[in-house]
């Protein structure tokens, strides 16, 4: 469901409104089994849920998220359909810009205006929670009425509670321009993940693929790295989780997957981080920060311009990548390329329920309709979203239909539904409760690295200091 990501963090703003509201409510109680009884399922406030909650009197409910343009549509045909089948419920649908969410959604937290139900940035989820605003969804998923999910997608907190699963998995892979390679006589990358190229593979196409504009290529003699015409590859790296399946893949990462040890300063962890600035800043395949200001916007118009052959995004792409088909795009899809092992990171945001809602019965409706995949299949179809259910990876009549709209090319299937069971390591925004806070300071240190005016090693070096007690204190808030 990540169809734009600008690197956003989460706002001040959300640590200072939600540090107010833990002052005045209790998180210290673990539920049983991680499971809670039916009466943690009521409002926050002491008030019952109105009449019309239990009458069948027409309520209205208010879904908040920052969808995109695209998705915004899809997401609306699913809420028409539910209010069509439950005609006592209306949906005030609220549509949010991806730069404006998290403000906003702190901004009605401090004033008790928040929405019923609504998607989360996948960072404020465990600050929400640390808060005790959002209700502990276990018992639904326990008794059968939302069809389980897969596991790396769970949002869940020190203490057992569940806040829920991803709206729809999203993993990182290689979206690459088939035309580009055609021109260039290049084999497409490696769409099976026991086939991924190694990252000096990549990097041997990426410097066939980037052209100055006397049409050669870095290593060349004469290379002109001021007048680049055409890119190899752009490594994203404005959020952790962009680059982290490399470092994962080098036997590092961010902290372990059971979150218990912190990795940032591994020497495995370093080298990855150095290898993808050293794209732009010594190996001249992918453009600078300066240099892709210049450059088209979303994926889809980027590829299609041919400024660039290959991009490491999210899966989410498909939703940009798919408007362009009609223009002459040829879209593929490959793994990542790795260092020692295949691995990717899964994404997914959060979609969560408000313990104030005075409507828990028709909210809790909603909740499992925009859990339901066959009920968002227009987010399939779009390209937007992958589905979180164990069946839709695996069973041949489900991939088919998911699988059955243009945007999804002919390799679709090795190269994202097969590496997404091969090769996923979640992002540690699923159970890390620090995970935000080491993120404001970690990913504007790494700033200097990608800009190429400081070392891997030395900054990650300066900021330990500062991450390491914030990992170790388990806090969120």
């Amino acid at each position: 469901m990540r169809s734009l990501r600008k690197g956003l963090k989460v706002s001040t703003v959300t640590t200072l409104a939600l540090g107010l509201m833990v002052g005045c409510s209790s998180t210290n109680t673990p539920a049983s089994n991680g499971t809670a009884a039916p009466a943690a399922n009521t409002p926050a406030s002491s008030s019952a849920p109105t009449k019309a909650a239990d009458s069948g009197e027409k309520v209205t409910i208010r879904f908040t998220d920052w969808a995109n343009n695209e998705e915004a549509k899809s997401t609306r045909i699913s809420l028409d359909a539910f209010e069509a089948a439950h005609p006592n419920i209306k949906v005030d649908y609220q549509n949010v810009a991806l730069a404006e969410f998290g403000a906003k959604l702190s901004a009605m937290a401090a004033s008790k205006t928040l929405p019923d139900i609504s998607t989360m940035l996948e960072a404020q989820a465990l600050k929400y929670a640390e808060s005790d605003i959002l209700m502990d969804l276990s018992s639904y998923y326990k008794d059968g009425s939302v069809t389980p999910k897969l596991e790396s997608n769970k949002f869940v907190t020190p203490d057992g509670k569940l806040l829920g699963y991803s709206a729809a998995n999203e993993i990182i892979l290689l979206h690459y321009n088939k035309n580009m390679f055609d021109e260039a006589k290049i084999p497409y990358p490696p769409a099976e993940t026991e086939k991924a190229w190694t990252w000096d593979q990549m990097l041997d196409v990426a410097k066939k693929l980037t052209k100055d504009k006397g049409g050669k290529h870095p290593g060349e003699a004469g290379f002109d790295a001021k007048n680049i015409v055409q890119y190899g590859i752009n490594v994203s790296h404005s959020q952790d989780f962009f680059w982290t399946p490399f470092a994962i893949s080098n036997g590092g990462g961010e902290v372990s997957q059971d979150g218990k040890e912190l990795l940032l300063d591994k020497p495995e962890t370093i080298e990855a981080i150095q290898k993808i600035a050293d794209l732009s800043n010594v190996e001249h395949v992918s453009p600078t920060a300066a240099q892709s200001s210049g450059l088209p916007g979303d994926v889809g118009q980027l590829l299609l311009s041919k400024k660039v052959a290959m991009v490491t995004s999210g899966q989410w792409e498909l939703v940009n990548i798919n408007p362009q088909l009609k223009n002459g795009l040829k879209n593929g899809i490959g793994v990542l390329p790795i260092f020692k092992k295949p691995a990717t990171t899964n994404t997914g945001t959060p979609m969560v329920v408000y313990k104030s809602t005075k409507h828990p019965k028709e909210t809790i409706e909603l909740y499992k309709w925009l859990m339901d995949i066959e009920k968002n299949l227009a987010n399939i179809d779009s390209g937007v979203w992958m589905p979180t259910e164990m069946s839709w990876y695996t069973d041949p009549e489900k991939i088919k239909r998911w699988t059955q709209s243009p945007v999804h090319p002919p390799e679709y299937k090795t190269a994202v539904i097969d590496y997404a069971l091969k090769a996923t390591y979640p992002t540690p925004w699923f159970f890390l409760p620090t995970y935000s806070r080491i993120g404001d300071v970690l990913n504007p240190g790494l700033d200097q690295v990608w800009l190429g005016t400081k070392s891997a090693k030395d900054a990650v070096a300066e900021m330990m200091p500062k991450i390491k007690p914030i990992f170790d204190s388990g806090k969120a808030n």
